[in-house]
C-alpha cells in the first residue's frame, strides 16, 4: 500500500508523530513522499510571531526558537534508524530513505501533477495548513484522510488543543476521518480521547497527543490494508469552529491559570 503525507514544516510538534510512526510502518507500507508546507500556511510571519510571543511569553519563545535553531543545525547530521532522537523531518526521512520535499500550496497544479505520477493509494494530512481541493482529493483511489486533534464535529479549525484547554476540557479528542472539500468534514473512521494531566502545559500536551496519534494512525492504516474500514456518518456543519486565538483570548488563557509551556 502506497501512502503519501502532506504536513507542515514544524520540528517541534509534527516531528514527534512521524518519529513514532515511521518505525511502526517499516516493511508494511510504502511512503511515497512526505511534503511539508510552510508552518501555518500563508499566515503573515510577523502576525504569527506576535501571536506566538503573546502565547508563549519571552522565556517560552526563547526556548522554542532555540529548539528550532538547533533542529536546523543538528538536523543536518547523519543519524541511524536506532537513534532515540531526531532533530528535523528531513533528517528523519533521510534515515528512513523516504523522499522529503518542502512545498507551497499543495493545491498547485505542479504538485497535483507530481501526485498523479507517484500514484499513492492513500493521502494522509497531518496538520496540513491548507484546505485541499477536489482536484487533489480525487487523486488517490482510497481517498484522503486527516488527523484532527479534537472530537469532531466539536473544535473544528485551528489550534484545537489550545481551545479544548481554554474551555476546561478534561480530555482532548482525536479524530481520523476522510477528507472532503469542507473544513474538518467527511466520514469518521476513528475517534479516541486522551486525558489531560493536572497542570499539563499546552506544549507538552500537543507533543504527547501527536505521539498518541501515531499509534492510532497505524491501526487505521492496518484496517485499510485488510479492507476492514468502517466509518460513521460524515461530520456535518454543526459543531464548533475556531480560528487562531486573538491576543485577548490568549491573555484570558493565561488568566485562567493555563500554561503554554
Amino acid at each position: 500500500m502506497r501512502i503519501e503525507f502532506i504536513t507542515q514544516d514544524d520540528p517541534l510538534y509534527i516531528l514527534p508523530l512521524f518519529q513514532e510512526f515511521l518505525p511502526l510502518c517499516e516493511g508494511k507500507f510504502e511512503v511515497t513522499q512526505i511534503s511539508s508546507c510552510p508552518t501555518m500556511g500563508s499566515r503573515p510571519r510577523t502576525q504569527l510571531m506576535r501571536e506566538l510571543f503573546a502565547l508563549y511569553g519571552p522565556w517560552g519563545m526563547t526556548k522554542l526558537i532555540g529548539k528550532v535553531a538547533s533542529s536546523r543545525i543538528l538536523g543536518r547530521l547523519p543519524a541511524s534508524r536506532t537513534s532515540s532522537t531526531f532533530h528535523s523531518m528531513a533528517q528523519l526521512c533521510r534515515t528512513h530513505e523516504i523522499p522529503y520535499v518542502r512545498i507551497g500550496n499543495p493545491n498547485a497544479t505542479s504538485f497535483v501533477d507530481g501526485l498523479n505520477q507517484r500514484k499513492p493509494d492513500l493521502i494522509v494530512s497531518v496538520a496540513c495548513p491548507y484546505i485541499l481541493k477536489r482536484t487533489l482529493l480525487s487523486v488517490p483511489p482510497q481517498g484522503c484522510i486527516n488527523i484532527h486533534h479534537a472530537p469532531l464535529p466539536r473544535y473544528k479549525g485551528m489550534m484545537p488543543t489550545f481551545w479544548q484547554m481554554y474551555h476546561g476540557e478534561r480530555s482532548v479528542g482525536l479524530t481520523i476521518h476522510y477528507m472532503s472539500e469542507g473544513l474538518d468534514e467527511g466520514p469518521i473512521i476513528l475517534q479516541e480521547q486522551l486525558a489531560v494531566d493536572a497542570g499539563e502545559a499546552l506544549d507538552h500536551l500537543i507533543r504527547r497527543s501527536k505521539r498518541h496519534a501515531a499509534g492510532a494512525l497505524y491501526r487505521v492504516l492496518g484496517q485499510f490494508l485488510a479492507g476492514e474500514i468502517r466509518t460513521s456518518m460524515p461530520v456535518k456543519s454543526e459543531g464548533s469552529y475556531y480560528t487562531f486565538p486573538t491576543l485577548a483570548e490568549i491573555r484570558d488563557f493565561h488568566r485562567r491559570g493555563l500554561r503554554a509551556i
